[in-house]
């Protein structure tokens, strides 16, 4: 059933799939350079599509600091919830199958841009898919910089919105974010060498770069023998 705004889908009690299916169908409208109407992004229409996805009760992203959307895991880098993480993915893979999001690189259309974080042992669209799913995790947690936390909110965390925001950098560079861990992660250990930091927490860093640095290494021996 089709919606005349987003309110009128809440209101009338709209199942899930209908409120993912309004927010895809405004952001395609966009994507296309067509009049949409924005008004899925204050803080309870952000919350609605959470729960839409599946996300429990209290994961508004719109609502939540920083630190409980994307917590610091065992790597010692902050990602969001495999959980959560997993469902935008599958979102964003309908948004693909619908042809609602054309992703290109260097103008060329780029269909498997998404293949190295569906599960393993899979295949879309023709091509094997590596399951690199906390990578995505990690993407995704890097770029809610683009929300309500450095004064420039252009998403307002919107899950969607945020997954775009990767998208269009992966377009740049498959490995853009296997690459951004290692540089992030090597610009924290300067900063902490420069505040005199404790030697624990210069060694902390340290493990977490040389972590970057191997999955890095072997995202790249995983490119190299797939071409």
């Amino acid at each position: 059933m089709a919606y005349a705004t987003y309110e009128q889908a809440i209101a009338k009690k709209a199942t899930s799939n209908d409120l993912v299916k309004y927010v895809v169908e405004q952001v395609s409208l966009l994507g296309d350079g067509q009049n949409a109407t924005i008004d899925f992004l204050d803080r309870a229409a952000v919350g609605e599509f959470c729960r839409a996805l599946g996300f429990a009760a209290d994961r508004n992203w719109a609502a939540l600091p920083l630190e409980e959307i994307s917590p610091e895991d065992a790597t010692g880098a902050k990602v969001v919830p495999a959980d959560e993480a997993a469902k935008i993915l599958a979102c964003v893979k309908v948004m693909f199958s619908r042809g609602k999001l054309a992703p290109s690189d260097e103008g060329t259309p780029a269909p498997h841009i998404l293949n190295d974080f569906l599960p393993a042992g899979t295949t879309y669209r023709g091509k094997k898919c590596l399951g690199h799913l906390w990578e995505w995790q990690y993407a995704l947690a890097v770029e809610l910089e683009h929300g309500r936390y450095r004064g420039t909110n252009v998403t307002n965390n919107h899950p969607v919105l945020t997954a775009l925001v990767v998208l269009a950098h992966l377009s740049e560079d498959a490995l853009y974010y296997a690459r951004l861990w290692v540089m992030e992660t090597e610009g924290e250990l300067l900063n902490a060498q420069l505040d005199r930091a404790p030697f624990k927490e210069l060694h902390e860093t340290l493990e977490v770069l040389q972590r970057a640095q191997r999955h890095k290494a072997q995202r790249i021996a995983e490119k190299v023998a797939a071409a």
